[in-house]
């Protein structure tokens, strides 16, 4: 080896890096100023959209004032018609950028988005539908639908709407759902610890709309319409809630429950191309001792691979779906699976795709079709596939 050859070609490659990060530093030196006057003008056109009629925003010192942490500036129209808010959020992407108008009555008189890294420009037709909501009512917009892109934008308008109350006087939980969820956790369970993990539902359990499961197994909390009820390891709910019975019957149920997984690797050689076929789809089965089956399998949706579990009671009705794994874009597999809840298998192929989501959710109910044609093939194996090579 060439010793001072090699450090001359080394000493050549870390002159040529330092050249290029020079460069690249003064590109960006130049560029990025640009980038923020451009994104500070659009800023400055969207107060003006969002609040018809307004003439001159006075600036308003946000430090002075506990606000939702998605508000990054706002402005105070001279007249008192209200308050012009920018704000940063998430949808699919992070970087979403949204102007809010909020009169001095608490409604939405304008929004727009004038950034953002979404992939399907949903973020662009959303102001308008906006226009009216109050802090009550924005839920309502939009409602049913699952994109994560739809759901960070209305998140953000009514964290526009909280600030602008806040800024105008008044008082505002500006704690998020997630937030709230977590006190309510605590408080009900307080030997949680604060950890808990929403339980992916494996028997029928009536009476109760979810389960949270404490992470140190010190027990569970039961939601109940608006109300969270903790029920200790030892069964026994703290409170006296007139629905304690429920959630002690519910937490029993839980704790009885032995779920098996199967072996299903016999499936996969049949000489049945379509008891293959289904199978080939299918991660794992596993029973329950109460006769439910638990099934994931694995579909292909709009970017990739989505993993689809799913929990069929022994009468044939879906008691949970979940995705547990997926590259989609639109986050509509996230809260799809609550569509199949309670529906039989011919309920379920019925179950509506969504609008501008359907490979994904046409995946996502097949994932669902193929759960069910497992169980049919493992229960009544003599029957499966009439395909035959």
């Amino acid at each position: 080896m060439n010793l001072k050859k090699s450090l001359k070609d080394v000493v050549v490659l870390v002159v040529i890096c330092a050249v290029f990060a020079t460069v690249l530093a003064a590109v960006n030196s130049v560029t990025a100023p640009i980038i923020a006057d451009r994104l500070a003008g659009a800023a400055n056109e969207a107060y003006l959209v969002v609040m018809p009629g307004a003439e001159v925003f006075e600036d308003v010192d946000i430090s002075t004032y506990t606000l939702p942490a998605t508000v990054v500036e706002a402005k105070k129209e001279k007249s008192g018609m209200g308050y012009a808010i920018k704000l940063e959020t998430k949808g699919y992407a992070s970087g979403m950028v949204i102007i809010v108008g909020v009169s001095s009555d608490g409604v939405v008189t304008g929004a727009t988005c004038i950034a953002s890294g979404e992939t399907w420009g949903l973020e662009k037709e959303l102001g308008e539908k906006m226009v009216g909501a109050t802090a009550d009512t924005i839920v309502d917009v939009e409602a049913g639908a699952t994109s994560l892109t739809i759901n960070g934008y209305r998140a953000a308008v009514k964290d526009a709407i909280n600030a602008a109350t806040i800024l105008g006087g008044g008082s505002v939980d500006i704690r998020t759902e997630e937030e709230i969820l977590a006190d309510n956790l605590a408080a009900a369970l307080p030997e949680g610890e604060g950890k808990f993990t929403e339980m992916f539902m494996v028997e029928v359990v009536t009476g109760v709309d979810k389960i949270y499961a404490a992470d140190n197994g010190k027990g569970y909390v039961c939601v109940i319409g608006e109300e969270f009820i903790g029920v200790g390891a030892n069964g026994t709910a703290l409170g006296d809630s007139a629905n304690k019975a429920v959630a002690e019957a519910a937490a029993a149920i839980l704790n009885a429950s032995v779920v098996t997984e199967l072996d299903v690797s016999e499936y996969l050689n049949s000489s049945d191309r379509n008891i293959k076929r289904i199978f080939r789809s299918i991660e794992s089965v596993s029973k329950t001792d109460s006769g439910n089956y638990i099934v994931v399998a694995k579909v292909t949706g709009y970017a990739d691979n989505m993993i689809v579990k799913i929990a069929i009671s022994a009468e044939g009705v879906v008691i949970d779906a979940t995705c547990v794994s997926s590259n989609e874009t639109n986050g509509a597999e996230k809260t799809y699976g609550d569509r199949f809840v309670g529906k039989t298998q011919e309920e379920a192929g019925t179950v509506d795709t969504i609008s501008g989501s359907t490979m994904t959710t046409e995946a996502y109910k097949k994932a669902v079709s193929t759960a069910y044609g497992a169980i049919d093939i493992i229960e009544t194996p003599a029957e499966g596939g009439t395909e035959n090579e």
